[in-house]
C-alpha cells in the first residue's frame, strides 16, 4: 500500500514538473517573440531615418506610422510601449559625431514609479545634428516653442512617443503614433527632424513639418518676420494645410499667423 502512494506521488510530482518546464517554455518563447517583434519595430524606423541622411537630395521628408501596440506569442498578447528617442554627442567640439538611439519601453503610467522596462534599443552614428520635437505640442493649444526645445532652453535631448495614447478630455490632443523624419541640408551640414504627428487628424503630419518651418522662421528674424517672408524650403509642403485649397504655393509668414496664430 505504501508503495502504491509512493509511486501515485512519484507521478504526480513527475507531471508538475513537467507543467513547470512547460510554463516555462512558453514563457521563455513568448519572451523571444516580443524581443523580435521590438527588433523589427526599431530596425525598420532606425532604416527610415538612415534612408533620409544618406540620400543626395538637400530636402527630403518621410512619413512614419507606428503600431498602438506590440503583439508577440502564441495567444497574439498585446504590450503597450513607448518609443523613446535620444541623442548624445561622441567627441569634443572640434571633432565629433551625433549618435541616435532607438529604444522601446514597456509603458507605465506617468505617476507610476517603477523601474522602466526596455524591450529592445538601436542606435546609429551620424554626422547629422539631430533636432528632436517633443510631442506635447499636439494639442492644438500648445505652442510650438514650448516643446521645440527643452524647459531650460536647451534642444531636447530625449522625447517620447506613446502610440496607445487617447484624449481624455473634451479638448483635442491625438496620440503621437506617428511621425515625420526631414532633412535639410545648409551650407553643407545636414540636420534631421523628429517631428511627432497624430493619424487623428486629417495631414497631420505635413501640417506639423510646415509648422516647424513656421517657428524656424520667426526665430530666424529675431523678431516678427514680414507677411511675405517665406517659410524655408525643407518645410514649405506644397500640399493641402488646414482649409488652404492651392496646394502649389509657397507658404509665407502671413500664412503662418493665419493657420497657427501666436501657437508658431
Amino acid at each position: 500500500m505504501l508503495g502504491f502512494i509512493l509511486s501515485k506521488m512519484q507521478m504526480l510530482l513527475f507531471a508538475v514538473g513537467i507543467a513547470i518546464v512547460a510554463l516555462l517554455f512558453f514563457d521563455f518563447v513568448s519572451r523571444v517573440g516580443l524581443s523580435e517583434s521590438a527588433k523589427t519595430l526599431l530596425i525598420t524606423n532606425t532604416k527610415v531615418i538612415s534612408d533620409q541622411i544618406n540620400n543626395d537630395l538637400l530636402c527630403s521628408d518621410k512619413f512614419v506610422t507606428l503600431p498602438d501596440a506590440l503583439t508577440y506569442g502564441y495567444k497574439n498578447d498585446r504590450l503597450f510601449y513607448d518609443l523613446e528617442f535620444s541623442k548624445q554627442q561622441l567627441g569634443d567640439n572640434q571633432d565629433f559625431s551625433n549618435l541616435l538611439i532607438l529604444r522601446i519601453v514597456e509603458h507605465k503610467p506617468s505617476n507610476s514609479t517603477a523601474k522602466k522596462n526596455i524591450i529592445g534599443s538601436n542606435s546609429f552614428i551620424s554626422d547629422a545634428e539631430f533636432v528632436l520635437i517633443d510631442p506635447g505640442f499636439l494639442p492644438e493649444t500648445a505652442p510650438l516653442e514650448k516643446y521645440y526645445n527643452s524647459a531650460s532652453g536647451e534642444p531636447n535631448t530625449t522625447i517620447s512617443l506613446y502610440p496607445r495614447a487617447s484624449s481624455k478630455t473634451s479638448v483635442y490632443t491625438g496620440a503621437p503614433d506617428s511621425y515625420s523624419v526631414v532633412k535639410e541640408v545648409v551650407d553643407g551640414k545636414k540636420k534631421v527632424y523628429i517631428i511627432p504627428c497624430t493619424s487623428e487628424r486629417a495631414n497631420n503630419c505635413v501640417e506639423n513639418i510646415l509648422r516647424v518651418g513656421c517657428y524656424k522662421l520667426k526665430t530666424s528674424k529675431g523678431s516678427t518676420p514680414n507677411n511675405d517672408d517665406l517659410v524655408p524650403s525643407c518645410f514649405n509642403k506644397s500640399s493641402q494645410v488646414g482649409t488652404y485649397s492651392d496646394v502649389s504655393r509657397n507658404y509665407t509668414w502671413k500664412d503662418c499667423v493665419a493657420l497657427f496664430g501666436q501657437n508658431v
